[in-house]
């Protein structure tokens, strides 16, 4: 996680990758939230919004209530057009 915050939007393919790999390792850590925002925010920036609204969806179904998806429900759901924020 520390990697992934450090690059922030600097690297968003790199971002993407671990996120990725970081939910595929450890998917119930109390990071799989956040990095499935990173993984939306990724995609997003790479201009991937319909991957982004297909991982926007299903981080709705698994991590509901959190300040994570409560963005992405906002950013990339709501209002595609408008990048998401750290929350």
């Amino acid at each position: 996680m520390a990697k992934i915050r450090e690059l922030g939007s600097g690297d968003l393919e790199l971002s993407l990758r671990l996120a990725r790999e970081g939910n595929e390792r450890y998917p119930n850590s109390p990071e799989a939230a956040e990095r499935t925002w990173f993984i939306c925010k990724s995609l997003t920036g790479l201009g991937r919004p319909e991957e982004a609204h297909s991982e926007a969806l299903k981080m709705v179904q698994k991590y509901p209530g959190t300040s994570w998806t409560s963005d992405i429900q906002r950013h990339v759901l709501s209002n595609p057009e408008i990048p998401p924020t750290v929350p």
